[in-house]
């Protein structure tokens, strides 16, 4: 066994020059000794053998100060010893094992739940974490983070309670996982980096539990290994880091199909409104995968929707379409599931997406150029289209103004506002629109020709600029048709469908070209080439910019068959804002309360995708009550509990990473170049693993300051007792 030296914090040596004072004040006090020649002192003169020993006495007083600030010194550096030998018991023996902060990094992507040999990654990971947390002893700490999408604490800051590391570990063990999203471990190595640069135990460790797939490392991002290496570095102990690849070489027990992110055609509808869900059925194989896919709303199937799908080859996928119709007002659930058969990780065979049903659609409709006769205004069409007269149950509630009765008011509890030929906006009219945006509204802008261009170019939530003027809406000649090749979004391309669509044949009088700006998408075009249709978000809302208007002056669009419905499309689209949206990992989920809550509801529960029930803070303004979910780290389905009276639930989804799911393990060399530089250890022996890592070999360290503070204190004993000899012995104490 050899040892070896050193101090974690170097900087406190500069205190050792602290013990030379006793040199310097001993040679300075004797420099200012007065001599004073008296005859009389001749009969107080101390004997030869009596200085003698008084000078003894200074000597040793002098080293026992001297020894005493040194040893203050020297604690404070915190000196150590390294030993390292290849026999962990001998080592045990010698007391060399030193006190350990310890953290452990759980791999939380998805495919540690796929089942291979009778038994998950994920499991094997909870039950090697809870061995090595059982081989730590007294005075030693554990942390416990999951490297998810977003790197979460299980346990952080480390405790030296290991019972409850165990404890928090056993919960953990219970909780199935979301199934969806990919690990990010080189996040959570940062994070462990920062954990142990505040810990105080001499040696440091991380141990990474993983599958052994390359996704949850990503090998590619080199500039951020570079930057861990550079952390690793810079901590006043460098830990050492171990990988424990569980279950890499086990062949999965089944294949498996998972479910793609699942799109609807319309995040909010009416009742009875019908709604396209649609996913993809991937297959990771191995082997040929067949399947059941059904539909559920709110958990629940939806008869006579089960289908089998398959087979489907490795890698292959096959595309599910469903449609779906909620007779309830509220938020729903829309899940397409895969049941039946065997599954390798059967927590993703599904996919969910949320919409939201209202009773009707409140649409304001701003008409710039009100018509004498019927159907000669901006808006008529329009409200006929969204409203029909006679229509008990309309999908839409319309209200009409002129612009000098629209106020910042008349937004109140309104879905979409459309402003057709508009000529401007009043400054709080418009700085009202842009708020009604960032709240989740939608806004559909129709010019015609009393629109001023100059002002709405400078306008700043609309996706394009006016250019020039094509056309003459008095001459009633067509300049332009919409062309349907060119449709795209979620809205047009269904009515692109067919060998004569019925919108080619809608005839424009008149448009402005359109001129789209940074982060807008033309959503259709005419015959010309020139955008119809552009889009950008703003805010949490979408706002739809025309190049003509939607009336009998700007051309034949109005009695156009695919009109009707293309307005319905057009508005629920643009209402969807307000719906609840799908987020990333960690993105704030935020959820208006209409009606508000009692004050006294300050927050509601949450029900998390493991099944766990958190709480979500209400915020109030003078206008609206919203809640905001901040935990959102993992992947699935968050369920909000409204509370009484209506009651009821609201729904939002997380999306994972794709990557969580994929098989693909790290390679040799990858993991060779990842290692290269600093003490990363990938080992395939859990055992191994565990013996090497509690054996004092190089970095495990044992502190000295214990021993040099209570060498202080004996000195300072010391110093104490030689102090009270030297004066008793120059006949300055009465004792």
């Amino acid at each position: 066994m050899g040892l070896s030296w050193g101090v974690l914090n170097g900087a406190m040596l500069v205190g050792l020059v602290g013990a030379t004072l006793p040199v310097i004040i001993h040679f300075l006090n004797r420099r200012r000794d007065p001599v004073i020649d008296w005859a009389a002192m001749q009969f107080l003169d101390l004997g030869r053998l009596a200085r003698r020993r008084l000078r003894l006495t200074e000597l040793l007083l002098m080293l026992a100060r001297m020894a005493l600030l040194a040893a203050v010194a020297l604690a404070l550096a915190r000196p150590f010893t390294s030993a390292s030998t290849a026999n962990p018991s001998s080592a045990s023996a010698l007391g060399v094992s030193p006190a350990r902060d310890l953290v452990v990094i759980i791999d939380g992507s998805a495919a540690m739940g796929r089942a291979a040999g009778g038994a998950t990654p994920r499991a094997k990971a909870l039950t090697e974490a809870r061995r090595l947390i059982s081989r730590l002893k007294t005075g030693d700490s554990a942390a416990v983070l999951v490297a998810s999408d977003r790197v979460r604490p299980v346990v952080d800051p480390p405790v030296f309670d290991l019972g409850r590391v165990d404890s928090a570990l056993a919960a953990l063990s219970k909780t199935s996982g979301s199934g969806r999203g990919s690990g990010d471990i080189p996040a959570a190595l940062g994070e462990a980096f920062r954990i142990l640069e505040r810990t105080q135990n001499p040696a440091r460790e991380v141990v990474i539990l993983t599958d052994g797939r390359r996704a949850s490392w990503h090998p590619g991002e080199l500039g951020r290994w570079n930057l861990l290496r550079d952390l690793h570095r810079r901590l006043p102990v460098p830990p050492r880091v171990w990988s424990l690849a569980l279950g890499s070489l086990d062949p999965p027990d089944a294949p498996n199909g998972f479910v793609g992110p699942v799109s609807v055609s319309r995040a909010l509808a009416t009742p009875g409104l019908p709604i396209i869900v649609s996913a993809d059925v991937k297959n990771a194989g191995p082997g040929f995968l067949t399947r059941t896919a059904e539909l559920l709303i709110d958990g629940r199937a939806v008869s006579g929707s089960a289908r089998v799908v398959g087979p489907i080859p490795v890698d292959g996928k096959a595309p599910l379409t469903f449609e779906a119709t909620v007779t309830e007002p509220g938020s729903h659930l829309l899940t397409i599931a895969l049941t039946g058969g065997d599954d390798a990780l059967p927590a993703d065979d599904e996919g969910s997406a949320a919409v939201e049903v209202s009773s009707a659609l409140a649409v304001l409709l701003v008409d710039g150029e009100p018509g004498r006769e019927p159907f000669t205004g901006e808006t008529d069409f329009l409200r006929a289209a969204l409203a029909p007269t006679g229509d008990d149950t309309p999908q839409a509630r319309a209200t009409v103004v002129i612009p000098e009765m629209f106020t910042p008011e008349s937004l109140k509890n309104q879905r979409v506002l459309i402003l057709s030929n508009v000529e401007r906006l009043g400054v709080d009219e418009a700085s009202a629109v842009s708020r009604f945006l960032d709240t989740g509204g939608g806004v559909l802008v129709a010019p015609g020709d009393r629109t001023d261009a100059s002002y709405w170019n400078q306008v700043g939530w609309l996706p394009a600029t006016f250019g020039d003027r094509v056309g003459d809406f008095s001459a009633r000649i067509a300049v332009g048709h919409p062309s349907p090749s060119s449709f795209s979004g979620p809205v047009l391309p269904p009515f692109a469908q067919g060998d004569a669509p019925p919108l080619a044949r809608a005839e424009l009088f008149g448009y402005r070209v359109l001129k789209p700006l940074a982060g807008s998408s033309v959503a259709a075009r005419l015959d010309t080439k020139a955008p119809w249709a552009v889009e950008r978000p703003s805010g949490r809302g979408r706002v739809l910019l025309l190049a003509g208007p939607l009336d009998a002056e700007g051309g034949t669009l109005p009695v156009n068959p695919d009109f009707v419905p293309l307005i319905h499309e057009w508005t629920f689209h643009l209402a969807g804002g307000i719906a609840p949206r799908s987020a990333r990992p960690g993105e704030p989920i935020v959820i208006d309360l209409n009606p508000a809550p009692d004050a006294s509801v300050t927050s509601l529960p949450v029900l998390t995708p493991s099944g766990e029930t958190i709480r979500a803070a209400v915020t109030r303004t003078s206008t609206a009550a919203k809640v905001r979910i901040d935990d959102t780290a993992e992947p699935g389905v968050y369920r909000l509990s409204k509370p009484e009276p209506p009651g009821g639930f609201v729904y939002a989804i997380v999306q994972g990473d794709a990557l969580g799911a994929d098989p693909s393990p790290l390679e040799p060399a990858e993991a060779a170049q990842l290692s290269e530089g600093w003490p990363l250890t990938f080992a395939a022996d859990a055992a191994r693993l565990s013996d090497r890592l509690f054996t004092a070999g190089p970095g495990g360290r044992r502190e000295l300051w214990r021993g040099l503070v209570l060498a202080a204190l004996g000195g300072l004993c010391v110093e104490i007792y030689l102090t009270r000899r030297l004066v008793r012995g120059q006949g300055l104490t009465g004792g």
